[in-house]
């Protein structure tokens, strides 16, 4: 029997006749005012989607935005990439199987505190390659990755939840592109960092030792600021609908809800598209470290974020527009981004190929530097188009709210796998062009199996193709009910066709 960890706390006949039609519970405190010709309150500001997803995103930009601003100059930016890529390939393992079990942890604690557990690994593993690059010291790099990897799975399974869960679903890509430009203004401003730090620096070489620092008193606030994250019953939404995350009441339950959830037919022909996602970003960073300069792969950590930055808005914006059905937007937004992707590897793997015997490195003052360089920008552009709309096809084909907690966190326990596997052979030292062949097989093949779900995103049962979606709940009959319970619109709760 499932408990509902998201609280729809029903109110006294007395409270009703104190309280406004949208149904705040007890721990929300007094009334809150309403807007003129609006049933529904206006939210404080500290209980909003808005500022539930502004904490999140700034974690995430301490966290494994300052970790991918590492990761995108190449090995962490440490002369010798190899010990960094088989410390990367043990983190991944390790978030392979913590993500895959946070619904289970979840179960028995709540959303703020697996955010903020999830938070404390990562100032440990800058801290050890700072260690490694003053001292040498090698055992330290590999114990912090095991840290880093048991919370940061919990943490990245967390955010996902969040983001997917909090908003309305009408407006579900905008917040994902809004959460992602945090991820990538951590690379930004790592990058930014580097660049500073790094201009003159013309040789093949590591990060100034001074960066690790930056990055190292940055993350440790990341806990501190996870706190200010609200639970599911305490946010309130513009349109009065509340936040639903129904999970199992006890973590065997759960465990066994998650593997039927992993089971189901549209779950597993995803499953291969998602892990070829992520496959290529360990090949981009060893590519930027082998290639090229300090302070070019220090540009190209900052350039190739703010690109990405810009294109995932676009791609958010694009998703949540309504002029279209959610199924015509579902599938021309696959086909676009694979399409792009397939011809952006193959001009990836054209230019590993040409630096394969090429010995020296690449700064920004050489002949060939655009066409390499750019080979790089791209491929993070169609990496971050393919990880946005990764979230949103997994939040636009299914309506149940427990599932989409463990979608969340199969998404990345999925993703980390395929990154373990892929950082692992980038530390075998196998070349860069075989490897990238290996990231567009599989990226063709994942394609005609996700389009079975693609397919048939944002159309019921009958044959009604929606424009906007329905929010979750388990069934109509749980949508009857928060519409009469909570004067929710009833577009808002069961959508609209085109």
């Amino acid at each position: 029997m499932a408990s509902r960890v998201a609280s729809d706390e029903r109110r006294s006949p007395e409270s009703d006749s104190a309280l406004p039609p949208y149904s705040p519970t007890k721990e929300l405190g007094p009334e809150v005012p309403e807007l003129p010709g609006s049933l529904v309150p206006r939210p404080k500001w500290y209980r909003s989607v808005f500022f539930q997803i502004t904490i999140v995103g700034i974690c995430c930009f301490l966290c494994p935005g300052l970790w991918n601003a590492m990761a995108s100059t190449g090995g962490g930016g440490q002369q010798s990439v190899t010990l960094v890529n088989a410390s990367n390939s043990s983190t991944y393992c390790l978030m392979f199987v913590t993500g895959l079990l946070t619904p289970t942890l979840l179960s028995v604690t709540n959303i703020r505190f697996t955010l903020v557990l999830g938070t404390v690994g990562f100032a440990p593993y800058v801290a050890s390659l700072y260690v490694h690059g003053k001292y040498g010291t090698e055992w330290f790099v590999i114990f912090a990755a095991v840290i880093c990897g048991f919370s940061a799975g919990i943490f990245f399974a967390s955010e996902g939840s969040i983001v997917l869960s909090y908003p309305i679903r009408a407006k579900q890509a905008i917040y994902i592109s809004y959460w992602l430009m945090y991820r990538v203004m951590g690379q930004m401003l790592g990058g930014a960092i580097n660049l500073g730090l790094n201009a003159k620096n013309s040789e093949r070489g590591s990060m100034s030792q001074d960066t690790y620092l930056v990055f190292v008193v940055l993350q440790c606030l990341a806990p501190f600021i996870a706190m200010f994250v609200s639970l599911p019953h305490q946010v309130q939404r513009r349109d009065g609908t509340p936040v639903l995350m129904d999970l199992a009441s006890s973590p065997l339950a759960e465990l066994k809800s998650l593997v039927t959830t992993l089971m189901k037919p549209r779950v597993f022909l995803l499953q291969p598209l998602i892990w070829q996602s992520s496959f290529g970003e360990a090949l981009l960073g060893t590519y930027l470290a082998s290639h090229f300069t300090v302070r070019a792969r220090a540009l190209g950590s900052f350039l190739a974020a703010l690109i990405s930055a810009i294109g995932n808005y676009i791609l958010g914006f694009y998703l949540d527009n309504q002029r279209t059905t959610i199924n015509f937007r579902a599938r021309s937004s696959f086909i676009a981004i694979y399409a792009m992707q397939i011809g952006w590897w193959v001009f990836g793997i054209v230019m590993m190929n040409r630096l394969n015997n090429y010995d020296q490195v690449i700064d920004w003052n050489m002949s060939n530097f655009h066409g390499s360089f750019g080979a790089y920008v791209i491929l993070q552009l169609g990496f971050n188009f393919m990880y946005e709309f990764n979230y949103w096809i997994i939040g636009a084909s299914n309506d149940d709210p427990g599932d989409i907690v463990r979608l969340a966190s199969i998404l990345r326990a999925v993703e980390s796998g395929g990154q373990a596997v892929a950082y692992g052979i980038n530390s075998t030292g196998l070349r860069l062009d075989a490897v990238g062949a290996i990231n567009l097989g599989q990226c063709v093949l994942s394609i005609p199996l996700a389009w079975f779900v693609v397919r048939d995103t944002g159309i019921l049962p009958d044959g009604t193709k929606l424009v906007k979606p329905r929010i979750y709940a388990a069934n109509d009959e749980q949508r009857d009910e928060l519409v009469k319970e909570n004067n929710v619109d009833p577009s808002d709760a069961k959508g609209s066709a085109a």
